[in-house]
C-alpha cells in the first residue's frame, strides 16, 4: 500500500478546515446585527429628538401671546430685583406644621441662604455679625407654606411683661394685599412650640389690634444651630402680583431687649420693594397636561429661566428614573435654554450613567415679537433601548440558531466530503501492495459521483489502468528477454566453442567472448529471478527447520569455498526452529554474502552473528570495508541500485538485496543495512519469527 509520510501530513483535518474558515465568516453576523442595532439606535435617537422639537414647537404655540400666564405686566423690572425673586414650589401634600421640616422631603436641598449681602438694619454698626437664615416656600390647596431655619448663637424669646413687640427675637413677613395694601406680621414667642401671630404697625413696635391672627399658624422650635420656624396662611391673602418679603430681626442681649440686626429676602438697595413670588402656573399645569405628552418631561420657563409649570412623565412619576429637569429647581441651567431665549430652536442630547440618552429640545415662545419663556421637552431613550435590547435578543438568538444550522450543516457537508475523500485514498492505497506493485487497476469509490471527487476517481481509475498495462510489460520484458536472449547466446556460445578448437583464432578473444557470454547469461538470470522471486515464493512449500543448525554449517561450508576471506560465526549451533524454506534461506544468505566479499577490505572478516529473544532470531552480517551513503541505504532493496566498486568481473545490477528482501519478508522478518557505529564497515540485520515449541 502507499505510505504518506507525515511531515507532509496536513495538521487540520478538512472538518476543521472547512468549519473554521466558515466560522470567521459567521462571526460577522452579530458584528453587523450590532452596527446595524447602533446605527438604528442612532437612527431613533434622532428621530425622537426631531419629534421632541416638533412637541415643543406645538406647545409653544398654544402659549404665543399669552401674557396672562406668565404675568409680563409685573414682571421684575431690574435685575436685583428679578434675582430677589422668592419661588414657591408645588407641594405634593400638606405640610404639618411642627417645625421639624421633615415634610419637605426632598425639597429641603433647594432651601435658599440669606446673611450679611441681606443686611437691611444694623444697629451695632458692624460689631455684631447679623444672623443668618435659610427660607423654603410651598404651596398646597390654596396654603402658602414656609420654613424659616434661623443660626443664632443666642435666642431671646418675648417677654411677657413688654408690651412692645420689638424686643425679642422675632420672624416678619411683609405682603401686598389684593387692595395693594402692605400687611405687616409678626411671628414671635415665649418659648418653643406654637408661636403669636400679630398685624404690626409700619414701625414693628406695636400690633394694630393687639389681637393675634389665627389665620396664620406658625410654630416655632429650637434647633442646634438656632431655631426653625414653620408657617402657614391663605395665598389668597396675596395679590395678583404676589409680591412678600421675609425678614428676620435679631435680639442679642435678654436684659437690654433691643433689635441689633435684621436680614431680609430683599437687598438694602431695594429699599421699598417686596420679593417677587414666583408661583407655578395652574392654567399653564392645566394647558400642557391636556396636551397629551405624559411620555415626557415638559418645562415651561418665562424669560428669567423661572419654571412656570412643569409636567413630569408618567415614568418618572412611577419610577422616579429620569431627569429631575424643573422638578426640584426654582430656575434651570444657562445652558439649556440660551438658545430658546436667543430665538433659536435646539436639540441637545446628553448620556446618563445608566447608558440612556437624555434628549431634550426647547423652542421659545413670544408674546408680540418678542421672547416671553420658553418650553423644554425632555425625554430618555430607555424606550428606545428596551427595544433595542429586545431586538438585539432576538437577532443573537436568530444569529445563534442560522450559525448553530450552518456548522451543523458544514460539519455534516464535511464530513461526508471527507469521507468520500477518506474511502477514495484507502481504495487508492489498496491499489498497490507493500512493495508499490500495482494489483487493481480500478477505483469504484465515487465513480459515478458528477463532482470533483468523482471526476478525481475517474481519473485515479484511468491512471491505474494504464499504469498496470504498462507494468504488466514491464514484468513480461525479463521473461521475453530470457527467451530472446538466450537462443542467440547458445549459438555464440557453440560458435566460440568450435572457433576454440581450431588455433587459427586468437585464444583471447575467444576468451574475452566467452566471458561476455556468460555475463550476458548471468544478467539476464538476475533480472528473471528477481521478476519472478514473488511467484516463486508462492509456490515454495514452508515446513520447520533448525536455523542455528542451517547457519553454522553454512559459515563453515563458504569458509572452504572462499579460502582467501575470513568468515566467522557467533551463536548456539542448533535449538532456533523457524517455519520456512532452508533452500530459500540459504539463497538469501548466499547474496547476503556475495555483497559482504564485495564490500569488505582484503583480508578484513566477516562477522555471522545469530541471536535470539522470546519471539525472533536475529542474523548479523557484518563486514569492514567501504560505508553506504545516508541518501542511499534505505533505497538498498528497491532493486537495479547497486552500490559495489568495480573490478569483481561481474555484472552488478542490485538485484541480490532485492531478491533477498523479499526472502525475508516472506519468512514473515525484516531486512535492515546500516552502517557500523564504528563507521568502519557495514552491518546487514534479518529478523525472522521463531516457531512456538
Amino acid at each position: 500500500m502507499l505510505s504518506v509520510s507525515k511531515k507532509h501530513r496536513a495538521r487540520f483535518s478538512l472538518n476543521l478546515q472547512i468549519i473554521a474558515f466558515s466560522f470567521l465568516f459567521l462571526l460577522a453576523l452579530p458584528w453587523l446585527g450590532n452596527r446595524y442595532m447602533d446605527e438604528m439606535k442612532e437612527f431613533l435617537v434622532q428621530g425622537q429628538g426631531d419629534a421632541q422639537l416638533l412637541a415643543a414647537q406645538a406647545i409653544a404655540t398654544v402659549l404665543h401671546n399669552r401674557a396672562d400666564l406668565f404675568n409680563i405686566s409685573n414682571a421684575p423690572s431690574n435685575s436685583l430685583i428679578e434675582q430677589g425673586s422668592l419661588y414657591v414650589y408645588p407641594l405634593d401634600q400638606r405640610i404639618v406644621l411642627d417645625g421639624y421640616g421633615s415634610d419637605w422631603n426632598l425639597l429641603l436641598a433647594q432651601k435658599r441662604s440669606f446673611g450679611p449681602e441681606s443686611l437691611i438694619y444694623d444697629r451695632t454698626a458692624g460689631s455684631l455679625s447679623p444672623v443668618t437664615f435659610g427660607l423654603l416656600l410651598g404651596e398646597y390647596n390654596k396654603h402658602l407654606y414656609g420654613l424659616v431655619s434661623v443660626n443664632d448663637s443666642s435666642i431671646v424669646y418675648r417677654h411677657p411683661q413688654y408690651s412692645r413687640l420689638d424686643s425679642s427675637d422675632q420672624v416678619r413677613i411683609e405682603l401686598v394685599d389684593k387692595n395693594a395694601d402692605i400687611k405687616r406680621y409678626v411671628i414671635i414667642t415665649e418659648a418653643a412650640g406654637t408661636a403669636s401671630v400679630y398685624e404690626m404697625h409700619e414701625d414693628w413696635a406695636r400690633p394694630l389690634t393687639g389681637q393675634p391672627v389665627f389665620k396664620l399658624n406658625a410654630i416655632w422650635r429650637e434647633t442646634a444651630q438656632g431655631y426653625d420656624v414653620e408657617f402657614r396662611f391663605p395665598i389668597n391673602w396675596l395679590s395678583n402680583d404676589q409680591h412678600l418679603m421675609i425678614s428676620v430681626a435679631d435680639v442679642s442681649s435678654d436684659t437690654e431687649r433691643k433689635i441689633d440686626t435684621v436680614v431680609a429676602t430683599l437687598h438694602e438697595d431695594n429699599a421699598g420693594e417686596l420679593n417677587k413670588l414666583i408661583i407655578r402656573s395652574p392654567e399653564l399645569d392645566r394647558i400642557i397636561k391636556g396636551l397629551g405628552y405624559a411620555d415626557s418631561n415638559v418645562c415651561i420657563v418665562d424669560r428669567y429661566r423661572r419654571v412656570r409649570a412643569v409636567l413630569a412623565s408618567q415614568e418618572q412619576q412611577d419610577t422616579n428614573t429620569q431627569s429631575q429637569l424643573c422638578t426640584l429647581t426654582d430656575k434651570v441651567a444657562p445652558e439649556l435654554v440660551a438658545k430658546a431665549l436667543l430665538g433659536e430652536s435646539s436639540v441637545a442630547r446628553s448620556l446618563l450613567s445608566s447608558g440612556e440618552a437624555l434628549v431634550l429640545a426647547s423652542h421659545p415662545i413670544y408674546q408680540d415679537g418678542e421672547i416671553n419663556g420658553a418650553v423644554l421637552v425632555e425625554k430618555n431613550s430607555a424606550n428606545i433601548l428596551f427595544k433595542q435590547k429586545a431586538s438585539l435578543n432576538k437577532i443573537i438568538i436568530a444569529t445563534a440558531i442560522v450559525v448553530l444550522i450552518a456548522i451543523v450543516g458544514l460539519l455534516l457537508f464535511s464530513s461526508l466530503l471527507a469521507y468520500r475523500i477518506r474511502n477514495l485514498q484507502k481504495e487508492v492505497s489498496s491499489a498497490f501492495d507493500l512493495d508499490g506493485r500495482l494489483i487493481a487497476n480500478e477505483i469504484n469509490s465515487s465513480s459515478k459521483a458528477g463532482d470533483e471527487v468523482g471526476e478525481l476517481s475517474r481519473v485515479f481509475s484511468t491512471l491505474l489502468s494504464q499504469l498496470k498495462s504498462y507494468t504488466g510489460f514491464l514484468e513480461s520484458v525479463p521473461r521475453t528477454l530470457r527467451h530472446e536472449i538466450l537462443n542467440p547466446l547458445n549459438t555464440i556460445s557453440m560458435a566460440l566453442q568450435k572457433m576454440s578448437a581450431d588455433q587459427h583464432f586468437d585464444a583471447v578473444l575467444i576468451s574475452s567472448a566467452n566471458k561476455a557470454s556468460k555475463q550476458l547469461e548471468l544478467i539476464v538470470h538476475s533480472l528473471t529471478e528477481a521478476a519472478h522471486i514473488d511467484d516463486s515464493l508462492s509456490q515454495d512449500e514452508k515446513e520447520s527447520f533448525d536455523l542455528a543448525e542451517l547457519l553454522s554449517e553454512y559459515v563453515s561450508n563458504i569458509s572452504l569455498k572462499h579460502k582467501v576471506h575470513i568468515f566467522s560465526y557467533t551463536g548456539q549451533a542448533s535449538g532456533i526452529t523457524i517455519q520456512g524454506s532452508d533452500l530459500r534461506i540459504s539463497q538469501m544468505l548466499d547474496k547476503l554474502k556475495d555483497n559482504a566479499i564485495d564490500f569488505s577490505d582484503t583480508g578484513s572478516e566477516i562477522k555471522f552473528e545469530l541471536s535470539r529473544d522470546q519471539q525472533h532470531a536475529l542474523i548479523s552480517i557484518c563486514n569492514e570495508g567501504k560505508l553506504i551513503p545516508d541518501e542511499v541505504l534505505n533505497n538498498l532493496c528497491s532493486g537495479i541500485i547497486s552500490h559495489r566498486h568495480a573490478g569483481s568481473g561481474e555484472p552488478h545490477l542490485g538485484i541480490g538485496l532485492y531478491v533477498a528482501s523479499r526472502i525475508a519478508r516472506y519468512h514473515n522478518g525484516s531486512l535492515n543495512i546500516f552502517n557500523t557505529d564504528s563507521n568502519k564497515g557495514v552491518c546487514v540485520e534479518i529478523e525472522l519469527p521463531i516457531q512456538a515449541s
